[in-house]
C-alpha cells in the first residue's frame, strides 16, 4: 500500500486499478518512465497564503511597460472566457470554439507589445510565484535519474521558462512546449507556431517535433494537470502506453469531481503539495512489490 494514496484528500474511481498501473510503471523502472505535466496550477500552486496564484499570462501583464489599455483588454477577455473554460456544465466540444477565440483575439492584443527577456525575468521575480510544495524535490530526483520532463502549458512559454530558470528546474531532462513569443527591436511580433489552448493540448500540439520520438522507448507515463484538457496530454506517446494520471481539483469541486474522475485515475482536491507525486516515485526506490489488497481485485473485476 501507498499511505499517500490514503489520505482524505485523494479520489480514485477505481483504487485497484491504480495500484496496478503503478506497479506497472515501477516494473519498467525510470529508463522507461516520462513525465507531462501543465504548468499554470499545476506545477505553480492554486493559491499560497489565502493568496489565487498568478498563471504565466497574469505575470506576463505585471510588466510595468505594457499600456494601460492592454491589461483593461486582456482582462475583459479573461472574465469573459475563463467563466466558460471553467463552467462544469459546458462539454468541451462547446467550449472548444470559445477556447479558440479567445486565443486569437489575445494574439491580436499581444502583437506590437513592448518586451524582452529581461522584463519577462524581472517581472518573475518580483511576482514571487510559489510552486507546489516538494517541487523541486520531484525535479531533482528525476534530473539524477534521466528521466525525462514535458512541461506542456497552454500559458504563455517565456513565462514558464523564466519561472522554471529562476527556480533553477530547467534541467536538461525538462523541455517546454507551450506559446513562445516572437521579440524583434524589443516588441512581440507575433507566437512562434500556432497558438496552444486548453482543449489542443496533445501530439497535434508538436507534430512538427520530434520529441515523442525521441523518447518512444518511455512507454510509461506519470501525467499531472489542473484542467481536464490536460488529461489527453499523452496523446502521441509511442508503444504499449500506461498512463497514470493525476488531476488537480481546487476550484468548483463539488460539481466537477464526476467528470475529473472520468478522466484522471487519481484527483487530489484543494492540494497545493507534491506529496502524491512524491510518493509514486518514491517506489522506484523500493521495486516492483506494491501489494494489491485482494478485496480491491475482487472488487475491480466484478465492477463495483
Amino acid at each position: 500500500m501507498i499511505p499517500a494514496l490514503e489520505s482524505k484528500n485523494v479520489r480514485m474511481k477505481n483504487k485497484a486499478e491504480v495500484y496496478r498501473k503503478i506497479e506497472k510503471l515501477v516494473e519498467g523502472g525510470f529508463d522507461k518512465l516520462q513525465i507531462i505535466t501543465d504548468f499554470d496550477r499545476t506545477l505553480s500552486k492554486y493559491h499560497h497564503n489565502g493568496e489565487i496564484m498568478k498563471s504565466s499570462y497574469m505575470v506576463f501583464e505585471t510588466i510595468p511597460v505594457l499600456p494601460p489599455n492592454f491589461i483593461s483588454e486582456t482582462d475583459k477577455l479573461y472574465k469573459k472566457f475563463r467563466a466558460i473554460e471553467d463552467d462544469p456544465k459546458m462539454t468541451i466540444e462547446q467550449k472548444l470554439p470559445y477556447m479558440e477565440e479567445w486565443w486569437r483575439l489575445s494574439e491580436r492584443l499581444f502583437v506590437g507589445m513592448p518586451c524582452n527577456q529581461q522584463l519577462i525575468k524581472q517581472a518573475v521575480i518580483d511576482c514571487d510565484l510559489n510552486l507546489r510544495t516538494g517541487t523541486h524535490t520531484a525535479f531533482n530526483r528525476l534530473r539524477e535519474a534521466a528521466v525525462p520532463i514535458l512541461v506542456f502549458s497552454a500559458g504563455l512559454g517565456d513565462v514558464v521558462k523564466a519561472v522554471l530558470e529562476h527556480e533553477h528546474l530547467m534541467h536538461e531532462n525538462v523541455h517546454v512546449v507551450s506559446n513562445f513569443f516572437r521579440i524583434e527591436n524589443n516588441q512581440i511580433t507575433s507566437f512562434l507556431g500556432e497558438q496552444i489552448h486548453i482543449f489542443n493540448k496533445n501530439q497535434h500540439a508538436i507534430e512538427n517535433t520530434s520529441y515523442f520520438q525521441d523518447v518512444s522507448h518511455r512507454p510509461n507515463v506519470i501525467l499531472m494537470g489542473d484542467s481536464l484538457g490536460d488529461a489527453n496530454m499523452d496523446e502521441g506517446v509511442h508503444g504499449d502506453v500506461v498512463t497514470v494520471k493525476i488531476g488537480f481539483l481546487s476550484v468548483n469541486m463539488d460539481e466537477y469531481l464526476p467528470q475529473y474522475l472520468e478522466k484522471f485515475d487519481i484527483v487530489l482536491l484543494d492540494d497545493q503539495t507534491m506529496d502524491i507525486f512524491n510518493a509514486i516515485l518514491d517506489q522506484f526506490a523500493k521495486g516492483p512489490n506494491i501489494c494489491i489488497p485482494a478485496f480491491m481485485y475482487l472488487h475491480s473485476r466484478l465492477g463495483k
